[in-house]
């Protein structure tokens, strides 16, 4: 099986924050990373039942994205 390609990029948040995502992180047996993903494809997920399908190949990730 082929894997996707991966990007890594930083996020700041406040400390508080970052606290209670470990906490509902280890609640749900979820390490930070894949609470983090779980968390974006819900988000996608409800964006595209009420917007309609994102079309990822008409947008360019630039270099200072990734």
């Amino acid at each position: 099986m082929a894997q996707k390609n991966k990007v890594t990029f930083t996020v700041r948040v406040d400390e508080d924050i970052y606290k209670k995502m470990l906490a509902v992180a280890d609640f749900d047996k979820r390490d930070v990373n894949n609470h983090i993903l779980h968390l974006l494809r819900t988000n996608i997920a409800y964006h595209e039942r009420i917007h309609g399908k994102i079309d990822t190949s008409k947008i360019e990730i630039k270099p200072e994205e990734n």
